[in-house]
Parts: C-alpha cells; sequence; structure tokens
C-alpha cells in the first residue's frame, strides 16, 4: 500500500468539522508523502485556497456534513473560486440521490465512512493521475499553437522574400542594362535609358505599396482616421468599382437610408472595401451578383464575435455577399493569413484580406466572414461607430 514519495509534493486539503477525524486522516496522507492542510469550516477551507496556485491544493476532500454548513455547497463554491481543484465528498451518509448531487453539483468523486485507506489512496490517485493529463493535455496543446505559430511566420517570411526577389530582380536587371547603355557613351539610346529607369522605378513603387499592406497585416501602418459617413462612402467606393468589376457583375447597393458615421481613415477604408468587392467579383468568376450594405449594429458583452478589445457599444457593418464558390472550412481556417491564397501565383499575393483585416483591427473593429463550399462568402467588416 506505500509508494514511493512523489519528487514534487502533491497537495490536498482536508476540510471536516471533526478535528479527531481530520488529524487522523492528515496523518496518513503525510505518510503517503501527501502535503496535507486542514480546515475545519468554509471560512478556513477558502483560505487555505487564497494562495498562488503552484502552492495550493490540487485535491479537496471535504466532509458533507460541517456542523451548520452544507458541505456539497462549500465543495461547489470551492470549485467556483478555484475550477482546478478536484473536490472529492467525504460521507457517513451515502446515498444515490446524494451522489447524484454531488456529481451534479461538479463533484469529481466521493468516499464514504468509514472506509479502508486503499479505497481513499486510490481515489486520490485517480484525481493527482487527471490533473497530470491534463497538463500533458495542455503542455501538447501550446508546443502545437508554438509550430503553428512557426509556421506562419515561416510562410510570411517565405511570401516576403518571395515577392521582393522578384521586384529586386526587375530592379537589378534594369540597372544593368542602363549601366549597359550608359558603357556605350555617345552611342547611347535615351530612349532606351529613359524607359529601363521607368521599369525600375515601377517595380521600386510596388516595393513601396507592398510595404504598406504588409504594414496593414502588421497593424503598424500610419492611420489618419476622421469622422466618416459610410453610407456615403460606399455609395461613392461602389460607383468607383463597377468599372472594375466588369459588365458582368451586379452590384446592389442596400443601406440605413440615412447616415452612418464611423472614425476610420477614408483612404484606407475605400482601399479594404474594394479588395473585398474584387474578391467576391473572383469568387464569381466574373459573373453574379455582389450585395453591398451598410448598417448599425449594436455589440454587448456577450456578442460571440466582439473581441475583447472591443467596447461594447455601436458598431458599422459594412457587408459584402457574393453567391460565389464559397470556401471550404480549411481554406476559410486560413483566409485571413498573410500570403495565403487560393488564386494563381500571378493573380495576386495573399495579402488582400489579412490587410483589411489588419485595417480593421487597427481601427478598433474586427473582420468576420461566413462562408461554405457552394453557398457563397459573406465578409463583415466591423468599425466602431462615431
Amino acid at each position: 500500500m506505500s509508494r514511493e514519495p512523489p519528487e514534487a509534493p502533491q497537495r490536498v486539503l482536508i476540510v471536516d468539522d471533526d478535528h479527531d477525524f481530520a488529524a487522523s486522516l492528515a496523518l496518513l496522507l503525510e505518510m503517503e508523502g501527501y502535503a496535507v492542510t486542514v480546515a475545519h469550516d468554509g471560512a478556513g477551507a477558502h483560505a487555505a485556497l487564497a494562495g498562488p496556485l503552484s502552492a495550493g491544493p490540487a485535491v479537496a476532500l471535504v466532509d458533507i456534513r460541517l456542523g451548520h454548513e452544507d458541505g456539497v455547497a462549500l465543495a461547489t463554491a470551492l470549485i467556483a473560486a478555484r475550477p482546478e481543484v478536484l473536490a472529492v465528498m467525504v460521507t457517513a451518509y451515502a446515498s444515490v440521490p446524494t451522489a447524484i448531487r454531488a456529481l451534479q453539483a461538479g463533484i469529481y468523486d466521493y468516499v464514504c465512512k468509514p472506509f479502508e485507506p486503499g479505497e481513499l489512496l486510490a481515489t486520490l490517485a485517480r484525481c493527482f493521475d487527471r490533473h497530470r493529463l491534463a497538463r500533458e493535455r495542455e503542455q501538447a496543446e501550446e508546443l502545437l499553437r508554438r509550430a503553428r505559430r512557426l509556421e506562419a511566420i515561416g510562410r510570411l517570411s517565405a511570401g516576403i522574400a518571395h515577392d521582393f526577389n522578384n521586384l529586386l530582380a526587375v530592379v537589378g536587371g534594369n540597372l544593368k542594362l542602363l549601366r549597359e547603355e550608359l558603357e556605350r557613351g555617345a552611342g547611347a539610346d535615351g530612349a532606351v535609358m529613359a524607359e529601363l529607369v521607368g521599369d525600375a522605378l515601377a517595380a521600386v513603387e510596388e516595393g513601396i505599396a507592398a510595404n504598406r499592406q504588409l504594414l496593414a497585416v502588421g497593424r503598424a501602418q500610419t492611420l489618419l482616421p476622421r469622422v466618416v459617413d459610410l453610407t456615403a462612402a460606399v455609395e461613392q467606393a461602389a460607383g468607383a468599382a463597377r468599372a472594375a468589376l466588369g459588365p458582368r457583375i451586379a452590384l446592389q447597393l442596400a443601406g440605413p437610408g440615412e447616415p452612418c458615421f464611423a472614425k476610420v481613415d477614408p483612404k484606407l477604408f475605400e482601399a479594404s472595401l474594394l479588395n473585398l468587392l474584387i474578391n467576391a467579383r473572383d469568387a464569381l468568376a466574373g459573373a453574379g451578383r455582389i450585395r453591398l450594405s451598410v448598417e448599425r449594429q449594436e455589440l454587448d458583452d456577450a456578442a460571440p464575435w466582439r473581441l475583447e478589445d472591443m467596447a461594447p457599444g455601436n458598431y458599422a457593418a459594412v457587408t459584402v455577399e457574393d453567391e460565389g464558390c464559397g470556401m471550404t472550412p480549411e481554406v476559410l481556417e486560413r483566409a485571413l493569413h498573410p500570403f495565403f491564397s487560393t488564386k494563381p501565383a500571378e493573380s495576386g499575393s495573399g495579402l488582400g484580406l489579412a490587410m483589411v483585416y489588419g485595417f480593421a483591427r487597427q481601427s478598433g473593429g474586427t473582420l468576420l466572414i461566413d462562408s461554405a463550399p457552394g453557398c457563397g462568402t459573406r465578409v463583415t467588416l466591423l468599425l466602431p461607430a462615431a
């Protein structure tokens, strides 16, 4: 029945108003290598759990009758205060209703007085095995999260390197040709040199634009926010986008019928909205209907899409909805990842949605995507109302 003392002390709290029984039980557990804390009432039990998590008891043995106190109610309160604590009821009044009530209250197990020491030690072993498995699962989940972060960083680095290598190749190639033309001296062709310089400058401009996108993804771009009527801004952007969408795309605009104000950078808002419209056009393969709408939404504390740093209150919701191919769950999960794209490499950098999301988050809002294969896609840009 005896075992080797554990390397780290396994801490147990005994809550029993019978001082003699509590002392005997504590002595038994201490002989088995446990670190024991004893309390004789609810106040003492709560005080025992008030310290740091790492030094507090992991299992509480609570008598079901504590004088005038209800042991099950106390155990439930202890679990509410410290959810990681496993409560085990100790009772001399075992019955089916008692067991059901204890389990419904979140009690892990219960043992009956009088009990064999082996029975109690086996129950405690199960409790600490559960704690060990929970720690191992948390460690495995953290390793998985870390691996995914590293994978995302790797994709981001590879995407940046690929895009800028292409731009540098254009700049470098044109400069080499320009140098060769200059070495011809008086025979150099001014028109050729001007074309080479123009191509190199165009590549530099692309690099600057790509850098702006990366700053947007990293939420480090410089915003110039002001109060904007999104109803008017959306109407203006829709008019400008119709030519880019093509004659086979029907763009339907729905608004609240009155101004809808938000404090945003108007240029970046227009660029983000155009990005969403182009994505919708591509999902429709160039033909179909896109619905663009503006509405007010009230986000309370319970709103599932309200992030922790988003204050409850009024938000403006700008929605772009298409009836295109939709996204699989795998694609939807990665849709906001930088440089992820389902389009051919020559059709885009994969920074569009990541840039829009970065703009939304930096503006105090967020980006919501609802999509399913064959059912189209609904993208909502949520921004705090002014």
